[in-house]
């Protein structure tokens, strides 16, 4: 498939190249009898005309303008691509923090289970409870399993 960015330098340089010849026909300048200057392609007597050189084509500020156009474009599309990297780059960046800091808090919660045998725990109700050895050693299964799955290499 064409890729459309392709597509506008390709037709301005056809058009040129296929522009060109209908321009490169000579152009006379010729004075009549009565003092008035002509110009055209064809004049009355060639030994009285003189060619006229025409310069036709693009201006200079039209190559100048398709030339900034086109980096623009390229710019533009650039900078869309490297938006986009750089946005999945910070959000790669964020959750690797995350999880760094996940990795630690279980890190400090395995500790406390370990280091402390009356474990106290506030309820949904406020009212606070302590854990019996079973739950302990449940809440330790867990913290260790969420560990191995998502702290190594941190």
């Amino acid at each position: 498939m064409i890729k459309q960015r392709f597509l506008l330098p390709v037709a301005i340089l056809a058009t040129m190249m296929l522009a060109s010849p209908l321009h490169a026909a000579k152009f006379f300048k010729w004075v009549d009898d009565q003092g008035v200057t002509h110009y055209g392609e064809n004049p009355p007597d060639t030994e009285t005309a003189q060619t006229i050189n025409v310069k036709s084509g693009a201006s200079s500020d039209q190559q100048q303008a398709v030339d900034n156009l086109e980096a623009m474009r390229k710019s533009s599309s650039e900078t869309k691509e490297l938006s986009r990297e750089d946005k999945n780059a910070e959000i790669e960046r964020r959750n690797k923090a995350i999880m760094a800091q996940n990795c630690k808090d279980q890190q400090r919660n395995l500790g406390q289970l370990k280091a402390n045998r009356r474990v106290k725990e506030t309820g949904t109700d406020g009212e606070i409870r302590f854990l019996d050895e079973a739950e302990i050693a449940s809440r330790i299964k867990e913290i260790q399993t969420y560990m191995a799955e998502n702290c190594t290499g941190m």
